[in-house]
């Protein structure tokens, strides 16, 4: 049996893309040239793709088994068609990576710097947005892989590696909590709503930022309480400029857990594994060390 690879992915484009004409719009076709593509693949195959009741897009039970194994090979092509425009382009082969602020610390930061290093002759591109923002990226292929928090509200499917917890605290001045005003003003990054109830905030004043550097600075100011990481607040709990609060059950901690995660159907490449092992391996010997001390 012999295959055309055009008809697998006019087949595959009808189904994403919910219509024959839909499908043809988005792969520069006419209409009919996608149905003799859908037609002659169903010759070849012996069975029917679609049950032809009305104009939606139905697969038969065969039908969905062909999408599910053609999926990653039409989009390992489509991956080798970026790929070969960009290198058409520019000699340069560019790595995007998209990383959450909320994640951002600084065995992340000395990866990217070891990564520099590792791969002299790869550009690297690192984009610094919520982790909600990543996910679509990773879905309209901006980034090729992100690290941030992907246990949040989103349609876009992904694959995911956890690697690990990040601290996230209410923290506040020292003398502000102490004088323990009853509506502080809430000092909110951007993207953080999906980790908090902001319905139980409503009463209070909210400013949205999208600096944590800022934030960090309107809290010593006493302008109000932020949920912050640890990893960035860590020095000025350490000089005692900020506390965190610990009385106030309306602002309690949480952990989050700091993941990869990259477009469902692109392979696990050099790169992403390398970052992921570099990753790994220092947390292993944070953990080590750890338990050395423990014991």
């Amino acid at each position: 049996m012999k295959l055309q690879f055009d008809n697998i992915a006019s087949f595959v484009a009808v189904v994403e893309a919910g219509s024959f004409s839909s499908a043809a719009r988005k792969l520069g076709k006419s209409q009919s040239t996608v149905s003799t593509a859908i037609q002659n693949l169903e010759s070849d195959l012996g069975f029917n793709l679609f049950i032809r009741q009305n104009a939606k897009v139905t697969l038969t039970d065969k039908g969905k088994r062909l999408f599910h194994l053609s999926t990653p090979v039409v989009s390992k092509y489509r991956d080798l068609l970026t790929a070969v425009s960009k290198m058409s382009h520019s000699e340069q082969i560019v790595f995007r990576v998209g990383i959450d602020p909320l994640v951002y610390n600084s065995n992340v930061k000395q990866t990217l710097f070891q990564f520099s290093e590792a791969f002299p002759e790869i550009d690297l591109e690192v984009v610094t947005k919520p982790s909600f923002v990543l996910s679509n990226y990773i879905n309209q292929g901006k980034v090729d892989l992100a690290l941030g928090n992907p246990y949040h509200k989103t349609d876009n499917d992904f694959n995911m590696d956890e690697l690990f917890n990040v601290n996230c605290w209410w923290v506040g001045h020292a003398s502000l909590l102490e004088n323990k005003p009853s509506l502080p003003r809430v000092l909110l990054m951007d993207g953080f709503d999906e980790l908090l109830n902001l319905s139980d905030l409503a009463t209070h004043q909210i400013w949205r930022l999208d600096d944590l550097s800022t934030i960090v600075e309107l809290c010593k100011a006493q302008k109000g309480i932020a949920f912050l990481p640890e990893h960035i607040v860590e020095p000025s709990l350490t000089t005692k400029e900020l506390a965190i609060m610990t009385d106030n059950l309306e602002f309690f901690g949480k952990k989050v857990t700091a993941s990869l995660f990259w477009s469902t159907h692109s392979d696990f490449s050099l790169y992403n594994q390398w970052i992921r092992s570099q990753l790994k391996t220092v947390i292993d010997q944070q953990s080590t060390f750890v338990a050395a001390l423990a014991n």
